[in-house]
């Protein structure tokens, strides 16, 4: 791991989430009680003869099954490896596919994982920048462009995005693959945030797309959509012989998820229970997104980019570059905890969580913003 850059996002967080006193750094939904848990799965979340021993490698079958059964794809359990949340199923799949020189084409802003670890490699990165002047969509007739100009190794994509909580829709994202098969690019997309899209219409997976064509991985777990960070269970489709490679890597790794996540995780993706979980993350998020667009009216030095998806939301301090500062004193000063912008190599702005209950997140929102007014407000040496 020499060279490796800091993961500053996460260096940020962890050194002060454990002391703030208002979290809105967090990037999933309210994360579900056992209490929650119990009445939405309808039974005792573990029975008393449960053993608490060494799990599967792969992930035990009724896992896989349950996850299998998610997609509307022809997939079998030997496509899918449950990994230690979603950061470990893209550490594998990066570590995997990619090797110094390879050209890859990845996302920003976006949460830096892959791109720090395939400047490590030592991979030779392109990137397509989502303007802010455009809210953060990605420019579908650029992106294309620079397939076929770079002809990369691989693309990246994390769909919906973080920080933007923007994404390409179905149509957009077919147009990504089939521009990808006639070149022969592998096309790897994080979905973790599947499901929390604000609209009716549901998105696809890149895996209802062109899984059967190959060429094809996604990574997905129950972090975001569904509100079970704690569990620490993620996901990879692909290819039987990838799943093998992928395999063969996490044995020096994690070797196995926990026995008691994956058992709580087969529960929770039972069709009953998914259902009423993931409508528990719409009920919250669309209230939310409510309450964020009247709390945005009228600000004059704060500009709002309302989101498409996921619990997340992009500010900008207008007239302002020093994010890392703003965000520092607002900690320091008032206990609020939220990410800088720099953190996603986009400076002046900060993102924020928006997964809380929506009766606190108004609450939390609106000491966010005549938190940082204040702040913005003071005259500068």
């Amino acid at each position: 791991m020499v060279n490796i850059r800091e993961f500053e996002l996460e260096r940020w967080q962890s050194l002060r989430e454990t002391k703030a006193k208002i979290l809105l750094s967090e990037s999933g939904i309210e994360p579900l009680s056992i209490g929650e848990l119990k009445e939405i799965i309808g039974e005792p979340i573990l029975e008393d003869e449960f053993t608490i021993g060494y799990g599967w490698t792969k992930g035990s079958i009724e896992l896989r099954e349950v996850i299998m059964e998610t997609y509307q794809a022809k997939l079998n359990v030997d496509n899918i490896l449950v990994t230690h949340g979603s950061v470990e199923a893209n550490l594998l799949v990066t570590l995997s596919q990619i090797k110094s020189g390879d050209k890859v084409i990845l996302e920003k802003p976006n949460y830096l994982q892959i791109h720090g670890l395939t400047e490590w490699i030592g991979a030779k990165q392109h990137f397509i920048w989502r303007k802010k002047e455009e809210d953060f969509k990605i420019d579908l007739t650029e992106l294309i462009n620079l397939m076929r100009k770079e002809k990369p190794k691989a693309i990246f994509l994390t769909n919906p995005n973080n920080p933007t909580g923007q994404y390409l829709n179905t149509r957009e994202l077919e147009e990504v693959y089939t521009e990808a098969e006639r070149l022969n690019v592998k096309v790897i997309v994080d979905e973790v945030y599947l499901g929390t899209e604000y609209e009716d219409d549901k998105l696809k997976s890149i895996v209802e797309i062109g899984f059967e064509n190959g060429n094809i991985i996604a990574t997905s777990g129950l972090s975001k959509a569904y509100g079970l960070p704690g569990l620490r269970i993620g996901w990879i489709i692909a290819e039987e012989k990838e799943i093998e490679r992928m395999w063969s890597l996490k044995d020096y790794i994690t070797i196995a998820p926990s026995k008691i996540s994956d058992k709580i995780a087969s529960k929770c993706l039972q069709p009953k229970a998914r259902m009423k979980i993931l409508e528990r993350t719409k009920r919250i998020l669309n209230e939310n997104v409510k309450i964020l667009r009247e709390a945005s009216k009228n600000l004059e030095k704060i500009k709002v980019y309302m989101p498409k998806a996921g619990a997340i939301f992009l500010m900008e301090f207008i007239d302002r570059s020093d994010d890392n500062e703003i965000c520092e004193e607002l900690f320091r000063e008032y206990g609020i905890l939220i990410c800088p912008g720099s953190t996603f190599e986009l400076k002046g702005f900060a993102r924020v969580g928006m997964g809380a209950k929506p009766e606190l997140f108004k609450e939390k929102l609106e000491l966010l913003k005549q938190s940082i007014i204040k702040i913005i407000s003071k005259k500068r040496c």
